[in-house]
């Protein structure tokens, strides 16, 4: 647990020695060029004394090429150095972990890891390449709800409602594979009181259950869960098929077909395996319309090209900057509010609240009395003012993906959602999911209270300036401490408090925005589950699972490995002949046809009669017009 976290806090550019004051990172104003060597190179101080004693020393030697970012060592692969306002402070990875410096980040050591020094005019104009410079800038006038929506600093409410008048709310998502490993904890962090039970004992504001988002991967899921949360009104969104590693497939190998197969092709297979019964479906075409990537590591034009071709109403994969109001989602009618280096526009509006220059909130508002670290601000003597003033500046510089831009779309994509990912902060943490999250404690027999309380300052960020949806997004990792468990509880207790906090699906959520209502007029619909068939008694298909060298599917008589799986689902007559995979999302033995072989196969459909009225029965959010397989949608 110790390394992947902090395999997480080096790319992010953290270094390891958050206990001793926080990482140094990118200033929030950085210079436009270097300043004079000489300015550059302070005499020894205290605080200098400090930071050469921890993982975070301040290096004089080395000259930062950019005011902000994060650059190898000349001499040794496991060190980089972490530039921050045109100052280098030297940084190692985690134990048997090398940085490599075309990814920005520390890995494991393989063939293809890139080590020392590189030409950073090739990486200066790969972020070029990622520019949304060429895109048009937010023109309200153009883009209007419901199917269009933007503002220059993205933090705007939806209907310029008052933020007293916004219903906060509130988005829980679980991202990976659904199984015997994780059921029992969504399931009793939702409250439900027994298995395939429909009581809930946490309710929104109406008296109905709570809901929640769950975006799953394809090995390892249990199909019967799947279509029972489906049935019990959460919404089911992709994640792909193989979750495949290295991180970087994602980012620099995946075309257009590979992110077809992967998310259309794994929303095949969830219609295939959880659909419910012929009277009563629970998962539909209408109702997969959301996506995230894999290490929410999105994929360029490539992947936003297909999620708008294939009509997919929403995307959630690009982390957003830390910051002061939140970001409300947006349209990819024009450029997003944010750059792909993760660095918040200039703005200097503050109509909602502070922004990150502050502690993280107003001073006056919820949460005031706590430190941005979690627990009560304590009493500071004057012998330590120095070295809290220093933690203090140096977080303000921090934001998160400091290495490599993030892999943005270039061009427009009318009527696409993106759902952004607020990160979850405070002055030693920048994590997008709660697990990645660094907590004081050490054990499960550790108080929960700092993690309730930064849970709570997060919230009341939201609550407290522009109410802009509040996520909180999880991995199995976080349930395999009870103390998160127990804190998670305590803070979904707190919210439950609220009147007009609601916990909702994405898809609830964008139907909002399309249409805000004040909180008086808002109240959200109540899922009928009563004919829901349970599926308390799932049968579980024993497969074959034959793969190539590539990691795509392969037949029984031609194959490089093979193992078997077991994979439950509701009814034996939903087995398919082989375990679906990539390459064969209908599980056939033989004759394997591709998601883009599919929609070659399907004819055009015929041109509307002139005169003929358009009749677009399109679900909200869905485009209409055609699309390469529109059957498949």
């Amino acid at each position: 647990m110790i390394l992947v976290v902090n395999v997480e806090l080096q790319r992010r550019g953290q270094p390891q020695s958050l206990g001793r004051g926080g990482g140094p990172v990118s200033s929030s104003n950085p210079a436009r060029g270097p300043p004079p060597q000489e300015q550059n190179s302070p005499a020894p101080s205290k605080t200098d004394e400090y930071e050469d004693n921890s993982s975070s020393s301040s290096d004089a030697s080395f000259v930062c090429p950019k005011s902000d970012g994060l650059f190898p060592d000349s001499t040794n692969c496991r060190k980089f150095n972490l530039c921050g306002n045109w100052r280098a402070w030297s940084q190692t990875c985690p134990p048997s972990l090398f940085f490599d410096s075309k990814l920005k980040f520390c890995t494991f050591k393989t063939e293809a890891l890139i080590c020392g020094p590189i030409d950073e005019e090739e990486a200066r104009q790969e972020e070029k390449e990622l520019s949304q410079e060429a895109l048009p800038i937010c023109d309200v006038h153009k883009c209007q709800l419901p199917n269009c929506f933007c503002t220059n600093d993205g933090t705007l409410i939806p209907g310029n409602i008052q933020p007293t008048q916004t219903p906060q709310m509130v988005l829980i998502s679980f991202s990976g594979a659904l199984n015997d490993l994780v059921f029992d904890h969504y399931r009793k962090i939702l409250g439900y009181t027994g298995k395939y039970s429909n009581v809930q004992t946490r309710k929104n504001p109406n008296g109905c259950g709570i809901r929640a988002t769950f975006f799953v991967n394809h090995e390892y899921s249990n199909y019967a869960q799947i279509q029972w949360l489906a049935g019990q009104g959460h919404e089911i969104g992709v994640h792909s098929i193989t979750h495949r590693q290295p991180e970087t497939w994602w980012t620099d190998q995946a075309n257009y077909s590979d992110w077809a197969e992967e998310m259309i092709g794994m929303r095949e297979i969830l219609l295939s395996n959880a659909a419910g019964t012929a009277s009563k479906s629970v998962l539909t075409r209408d109702n997969i319309l959301g996506m995230r990537a894999p290490f929410i590591k999105p994929g360029g034009n490539a992947m936003f090209e297909m999620a708008h071709d294939f009509g997919f109403m929403y995307d959630s994969s690009i982390a957003a900057p830390r910051g002061t109001p939140p970001y409300w989602p947006f349209t990819y009618d024009f450029r997003q509010p944010f750059d792909c280096s993760n660095q918040p526009k200039n703005d200097q509006s503050n109509r909602y609240g502070p922004n990150d220059q502050d502690s993280g909130y107003d001073s006056t508002g919820p949460g005031a009395a706590r430190s941005r670290f979690g627990r009560r601000r304590r009493d500071t003597s004057i012998d330590d003012q120095d070295e809290v003033l220093v933690r203090h500046h140096r977080a303000k510089r921090q934001v998160p993906f400091l290495g490599r831009a993030l892999k943005c779309p270039t061009k427009s994509y009318p009527g696409l959602w993106e759902v952004p990912i607020n990160p979850l902060f405070n002055e030693f943490n920048t994590c997008h999911h709660a697990d990645q999250c660094v907590f004081p404690s050490a054990s499960d027999d550790d108080d929960t209270e700092a993690i309730v309380d930064f849970l709570k300052e997060n919230f009341d960020r939201h609550y407290a300036t522009n109410r802009a949806p509040f996520q909180l997004n999880f991995h199995v990792t976080w349930f395999t401490q009870k103390r998160n468990v127990r804190a998670l509880n305590k803070f979904l207790d707190h919210l439950s408090t609220f009147k007009d906090v609601w916990f909702v699906t994405f898809q609830q959520m964008l139907s909002w925005v399309k249409n805000p209502r004040p909180s008086s007029e808002t109240e959200f619909k109540c899922s009928d589950n009563s004919t829901i068939f349970s599926c308390n008694r799932p049968h579980t298909c024993v497969v074959k699972h034959y793969l190539n060298k590539d990691n795509s599917a392969a037949t029984d008589n031609a194959f490089a490995r093979a193992d078997t799986r077991y994979m439950p689902v509701c009814h034996s007559s939903l087995c398919p002949q082989q375990y679906q995979w990539f390459g064969n999302t209908g599980g056939k033995k033989h004759n394997f046809k591709t998601i883009m072989q599919l929609v070659d196969e399907v004819p055009p459909p015929p041109p509307s009669s002139p005169s003929s009225p358009s009749t677009d029965s399109s679900p909200s959010g869905v485009h209409s017009g055609s699309h390469p397989g529109d059957e498949l949608l």
